[in-house]
């Protein structure tokens, strides 16, 4: 069952295990720490998943209890709310990490190659304007985002 989910810039949603869900942030972190502009993005998205010390209680799958605020975090993450230029990193950080873990495999992430493949697909489909129904998880598109989440905000 579906406990974890990204929804890409144009409302198609990549909906799959929240452990799959937890290793594709993983790898994106990892490149976002190496492109220029990438840390602070890199630094909220470690946020929203959780630390390797998480004990049974604190996890619940669909999220986690995140100690320092006491709060319960959801493994959902709108593409749409983060900058453009955040978009734009994220989307780098994929094609990236694509490429690190086919040729590095389980030395660079415990992530299959054909998951992460599926999740590539699908942002790649929403760079190129594709129709969103083409591939996705949902039956239906994502409801429109108004939220600004990550670093870059003119507050």
């Amino acid at each position: 069952m579906a406990s974890g989910f990204i929804i890409l810039k144009d409302g198609r949603c990549f909906a799959r295990r929240w452990t799959g869900y937890d290793e594709i942030l993983k790898i994106v972190i990892k490149e976002l720490r190496e492109l220029e502009g990438g840390k602070p993005l890199a630094k909220w998205l470690k946020v929203i998943i959780p630390n390797d010390n998480l004990t049974d209680e604190m996890e619940a799958g669909w999220g986690f209890l995140d100690l320092e605020s006491d709060e319960w975090i959801s493994r959902k993450l709108d593409l749409r709310s983060l900058t453009k230029e955040n978009q734009e990193l994220f989307w780098e950080a994929i094609q990236r990490g694509k490429i690190n873990l086919n040729y590095q495999g389980q030395g660079y992430s415990i992530l299959s190659p054909d998951y992460f493949q599926e999740f590539y697909e699908m942002c790649e489909l929403a760079e190129k304007g594709e129709p969103p129904m083409q591939l996705t998880h949902w039956n239906k598109l994502a409801d429109p985002c108004n939220e600004q989440n990550g670093p870059g905000w003119k507050k």
